[in-house]
């Protein structure tokens, strides 16, 4: 390609090389933009519920059922009783150094729903024939404050194996599902876990994140334009690579 008193003449493959380097990143530029658009409007319902402040939380049944409930990131205050004879046990957790467990128990609602409450970390028992531990709840109505979230996901789940006929309280799973936790209780479970207050009685350590946005949309933005960046850089170093001054 002639252009002027220069010529552009760059090899098939080095224009296949770019072109797929230019391709790749601007997707990873693209990722990035639909990342911050996400990030918005998660700032936005963390806003909304901070300016919303705590609500009570009452489910029946038939909400669980039709798939309503609590909404990610809001505070809830929640009147019930602990079932603390069927408490669930996240397994794995560690806090310093220390390996334990996060502890789930079920308040009853009146109107029979259970809701998950992680009450906090505790460590494990030292030995392996050594029991887990069965934290005692409080007894008797109570009403509680906490933080409400999804139930945790791992980084990679290698399918479901977790079963619904074992025996024995407490139960110990290693992240399970919803359907899962629901399938060890006779009586409708809300989908998602409630965050006891870290100073509310009744827990154990606490020490909750409530920062579930990461990295902020601009953040996002900027990753992006760094990628876009890239793309127009290997556009540019393939022209003057391959541009040279005609004689």
């Amino acid at each position: 390609m002639q252009i002027g008193s220069f010529r552009f003449a760059p090899p098939w493959w080095g224009v296949l090389i770019a072109a797929v380097g230019v391709v790749i990143l601007s997707a990873l530029g693209l990722w990035q933009i639909e990342r911050a658009h996400y990030k918005q409007g998660l700032v936005a319902e963390h806003r909304a519920a901070e300016r919303a402040g705590p609500q009570q939380l009452a489910l029946t049944p038939e909400a669980v059922r039709q798939g309503q409930g609590a909404r990610r990131g809001y505070r809830y205050i929640v009147s019930g009783h602990y079932d603390a004879a069927h408490q669930l046990l996240l397994s794995n957790q560690v806090t310093g150094t220390q390996t334990g467990y996060r502890v789930w128990t079920p308040l009853v609602l009146d109107s029979g729903v259970r809701i998950m409450v992680d009450r906090g970390w505790v460590p494990k028992t030292d030995g392996r024939s050594a029991p887990k531990p069965d934290p005692e709840a409080p007894r008797g109505s109570v009403s509680i404050r906490g933080y409400w979230r999804g139930f945790p996901q791992p980084g990679l789940r290698m399918g479901d194996d977790q079963e619904c006929d074992r025996s024995g309280w407490p139960r110990a799973f290693n992240y399970p599902t919803t359907a899962t936790v629901r399938c060890q209780y006779r009586a409708p479970v809300a989908d998602g876990l409630l965050l006891l207050d870290p100073k509310a009685p009744g827990g154990f350590v606490r020490d909750w994140d409530e920062d579930t946005i990461g990295l902020r949309p601009w953040a996002h933005y900027i990753y992006a334009s760094q990628w876009f960046l890239m793309a127009l850089i290997a556009v540019i170093i393939l022209v003057v690579v391959n541009t040279k001054r005609r004689p």
